[in-house]
This record gives C-alpha cells, sequence and structure tokens, in this order.
C-alpha cells in the first residue's frame, strides 16, 4: 500500500509541475503577443516618420499611449535633481509610469502645417497664425541608430528634446525621453 500511495503521490506532482510549467509558458505567449483590444490602434505604419506623425497626431492620444513604454526612462540633467550634483554624472534618469509617463512626449503633429510643434503652440492661435504665415521654425530632426531604432530631435542644439523609439512588438516604442535644457 505504501508503494501504491507514493507513486500516486509521485503522479499528481507531475501534473501539478506540467501544469505549472504550461501555464508559465502560456502567460510567457501571452505577455509576449499582448493581444490588442477593440479600441487600441495597430501599429499605424512600420514606415517610421509615418508612425511619429500618428504617436503626435493631437487629437488622439491611443497610438502614444499604446507604443510608450512603461515604464519610460526619462533623463533630465542632474542640477535639476540636485543641488548638490558635484561630482556626479551630469544626466539623471527616472522611471516614470503610468501617466506620468505620457506627459514626457511633449510634440504634436499638424497636418495642415506639416510640422511638429510643441504641445501648447499646438492650441496657441497666435502661434497658429505666425504658421500660416511661414514665420514659424521648430527644427525636427530624425536618424536611425543601433540598426533597430529611431532617434527624434526637435528643437534647436541650445533647447532640445530627444526621444528614442525602439522596434518592439511589431511596431515602433518610445523608449526614452530626454529634457537636457538647463
Amino acid at each position: 500500500m505504501v508503494h501504491g500511495e507514493t507513486n500516486r503521490i509521485r503522479g499528481q506532482a507531475a501534473a501539478r509541475l506540467l501544469l505549472g510549467v504550461g501555464l508559465w509558458v502560456c502567460a510567457g505567449i501571452a505577455v509576449a503577443d499582448t493581444p490588442v483590444a477593440a479600441d487600441d490602434p495597430a501599429c499605424p505604419s512600420q514606415d517610421f516618420t509615418h508612425f511619429l506623425q500618428r504617436f503626435a497626431d493631437p487629437a488622439d492620444d491611443r497610438v502614444r499611449l499604446r507604443y510608450t513604454s512603461d515604464p519610460l526612462e526619462y533623463e533630465v540633467p542632474m542640477h535639476t535633481v540636485r543641488d548638490d550634483h558635484e561630482g556626479l554624472a551630469p544626466t539623471h534618469v527616472v522611471l516614470e509610469q503610468g501617466a506620468a509617463r505620457l506627459k514626457r512626449f511633449s510634440y504634436r503633429y499638424l497636418a495642415a502645417f506639416n510640422l511638429f510643434v510643441p504641445s501648447p503652440v499646438s492650441r496657441d492661435p497666435a502661434a497658429l497664425e505666425h504658421m500660416r504665415a511661414g514665420t514659424y521654425n521648430a527644427p525636427t530632426r530624425i536618424e536611425a541608430i543601433d540598426g533597430n531604432g529611431q532617434r527624434v530631435t526637435f528643437g534647436s542644439d541650445a533647447e532640445r528634446d530627444t526621444y528614442t523609439f525602439a522596434r518592439r512588438y511589431g511596431c515602433w516604442m518610445l523608449t526614452r525621453a530626454s529634457n537636457l535644457r538647463d
């Protein structure tokens, strides 16, 4: 009887182990292939420039919400974090989570003018008039990095914001925002 009981317990343990491994594998597949809800946009484009225009659409933040890493790396100058920054690294990286991470991408694409502008400008009637007159200039530079990513820089050398996008889950994902203005 004892021998039969031991085999039954071993069989149950093996079944639990297989079930656990199966659940673990399924969970890994679910994370790797996260299903898209009906109201979530599919990747708007495999062409990065077109993707970025949709990502920065002022009328629809679903693309920004879906394709911004959580957490998002946010880099700032160390002197904006600590007064006693002497001898420390020049920058500091914070991991932004939840809704806070969405505030770190502050540019919008205005299709009518074919340009990216700081978010407040996209709602400013005076700034929109300057754009109509052709007197508004906000430089945008897009460059490929690491063979699998894109770096977007808005603004001039003195005042610029930089965003890093990587290919993940079959689309582009904002992974890092850098605001290194003094």
